[in-house]
This record gives structure tokens, C-alpha cells and sequence, in this order.
């Protein structure tokens, strides 16, 4: 039996989601302290004018843990990353049939950052039809036992050195190369939801 540990992402890499569907079982780390420039709080898509980062803004407070860290909701930031995205994938063959998932998400306020991934995070299983159960940490497991370790392999500044799983026709095809492991949401707006 495999069971796999993963941090939380902010619309996590297609290949995160890939890793978390091969598992018998998922863990995700609840009690790890809070990370800057990970996935934790960002994602990138690719936009007509390249490579872009959609950063959900945190609050910085003494809380660590990342189950503590709040949105910094001074901004309209869900505003803002939903008409990127909207203006990045709407001329992509799955958008319409997907968006409203998605927009009703971004319509909502969240107070903290694990929560509004794992929202996220459990619309994305259903959409890609991952249905292996989701337990939670209870403390922090620097060299967890009988668990495949996920937690520091999906790192922005691995991105462009991971190996990509899947090569998909991507939007801006004509403009650009190939982006891999962009955020999941372009190969499910792109191409659907089978992998």
C-alpha cells in the first residue's frame, strides 16, 4: 500500500496531482511551519505575455504553522487572479465548461491560507476524478516512516528542472515553448481532465 505525503499548494502543478492520484492514500502536512516562494501560497500559468506567478498574499505574523496563516484579504487579490486566469484561459477548449467551479471559489472570502487550498484542492481531485482518501498530519514528521515524501519536490525554482509528465497543446502555443508544470488548471482548461 502506498500512501503519499504532500504540503498544501495553491492550485498545485498537474504533476502533483498525478503523484497524489498513483497513491493509495494521501497525507497532507498540516503542521509544517510556513514556507515563502513555494507553492504553498503561489501558482503560475502562462498568459499571453509569458510565465506569470498568481500570488495569494499572507499576512506575516508570529504564527508559523502553516494551518495558521492568514490571507491578507487588504487587497482584492481573488479579483485580480481570477481575471488572469479568465484572460489567460478563456479561449481555451475547456474553459467555459469548467470556470464555474472555479469562479465561485474565487468569489469567496478565506480567512486562511490551508483552507482556501484545500477547497480548491478537493474540487481539483473531483474534476480529475482522484478519489483516494485525504488524511492530515498531527505533527510535524521530519523523516516520515512508510510515506513517499512530497513535501519539498514540487518548488517553484524546480519548475523548469523537474521532468515534465505530460506534453499538452498549451494556449499560447503559437507565442511561446512549451511551459512545463505549469498549474494544473492549464492542462484541465486545455485539454480536460483525463491523465
Amino acid at each position: 500500500m502506498s500512501q503519499k505525503l504532500f504540503s498544501t499548494a495553491y492550485l498545485p502543478p498537474i504533476d502533483f496531482l498525478i503523484e497524489m492520484k498513483k497513491a493509495d492514500s494521501v497525507v497532507i502536512e498540516v503542521s509544517e511551519n510556513y514556507q515563502k516562494q513555494t507553492y504553498r501560497n503561489r501558482a503560475t500559468i502562462l498568459t499571453g505575455n509569458g510565465l506569470y506567478d498568481l500570488i495569494i498574499p499572507v499576512i506575516r505574523t508570529s504564527e508559523k504553522q502553516i494551518k495558521d496563516i492568514k490571507i491578507d484579504n487588504s487587497s482584492d487579490w481573488q479579483r485580480h487572479h481570477w481575471k488572469t486566469i479568465e484572460s489567460a484561459y478563456n479561449q481555451s477548449p475547456f474553459f467555459l465548461y469548467y470556470r464555474d467551479f472555479f469562479e465561485t471559489i474565487f468569489h469567496k472570502k478565506c480567512t486562511f491560507l490551508f483552507d482556501f487550498n484545500m477547497e480548491l484542492l478537493y474540487l481539483l481531485r473531483n474534476l480529475f476524478l482522484i478519489s483516494n482518501p485525504i488524511f492530515y498530519t498531527e505533527t510535524f514528521d521530519l523523516q516520515p516512516k512508510n510515506t513517499e515524501d512530497f513535501r519539498d519536490y514540487f518548488l517553484p525554482k524546480n519548475r523548469s528542472i523537474r521532468p515534465k509528465t505530460i506534453q499538452y497543446q498549451q494556449v499560447f502555443s503559437d507565442r511561446f515553448n512549451f511551459a512545463k508544470n505549469l498549474a494544473c488548471i492549464d492542462y484541465l482548461f486545455t485539454t480536460g481532465r483525463d491523465f
